[in-house]
């Protein structure tokens, strides 16, 4: 009786296959949602991994298609192997940085384009810096529209945060967890109203520069981006 030799090819257990950094947010995020709902953020192909894995499991038979690929619908929901496995692997990062008063003088843009006041673009060149190495995922908190990426496109508005008309916690909420941040560990490069804002939906965040002058601020930020800045300045 003869036994087959062991390829490389064989898949390795679940507790041991590594996750991307999206696999990971996901699972975070599923951890914390009320019913377990994977973010529909997360690519096909990666949840199709989560799957085969065992650590997230299909809402409906037809849940890979009955909404199409661009809905937000949810589609695939935690399992106890995904908890588990969630419990041990690290928090994604987040940095926020504010929106501005200034901005780009046409009616609609990307958001990384749309924004040109001087302390945001200072907060943007500290978060890229402090981001470099791949290790966090920054983000811009707007008064109006909430968390947004670079590449989502926003109407020119005026407004600040805490202003009448500021974006609700339970749209921050569906935000964060759509971009499968809702479980991120989270950093503010911003001032008060801001960071108080961010602390509806992370009450234990980071804010290195709460208590501090807008002066202070910017030697913050100027400290993290231009060249020999001090390690003392991280956040």
């Amino acid at each position: 009786m003869s036994c087959r030799p062991k390829t490389n090819s064989a898949r390795r257990p679940a507790e041991t296959a590594s996750l991307s950094a999206r696999q990971r947010a996901g699972l975070h995020a599923a951890a914390v949602h009320a019913e377990g709902f994977l973010p529909p953020s997360v690519p096909d192909s990666e949840v199709h991994e989560l799957a085969e894995q065992g650590l997230v499991k299909a809402i409906a038979a037809d849940g890979m298609d009955r909404f199409g690929p661009l809905s937000r619908a949810p589609r695939f929901r935690i399992t106890g192997r995904g908890r588990d496995r969630a419990q041990i692997e690290p928090l994604p990062q987040v940095l926020l940085v504010p929106c501005s008063m200034g901005k780009l003088d046409v009616p609609v843009a990307p958001a990384g384009e749309m924004y040109v006041g001087s302390y945001h673009v200072a907060a943007r060149r500290a978060a890229a810096a402090a981001s470099a190495d791949g290790s966090a995922q920054v983000l811009i908190l707007s008064a109006k529209f909430g968390l947004l990426r670079d590449e989502d496109r926003i109407l020119h508005y005026d407004l600040r945060a805490g202003d009448s008309g500021t974006v609700t916690r339970q749209v921050l909420a569906r935000q964060a967890h759509f971009l499968g941040v809702s479980a991120a560990r989270v950093t503010v490069f911003a001032g008060k109203a801001y960071a108080d804002l961010a602390r509806t939906i992370w009450p234990g965040l980071e804010h290195p520069l709460e208590g501090r002058g807008i002066g202070r601020h910017l030697a913050f930020f100027a400290a993290l981006y231009r060249p020999g800045r001090s390690a003392g300045a991280r956040p």
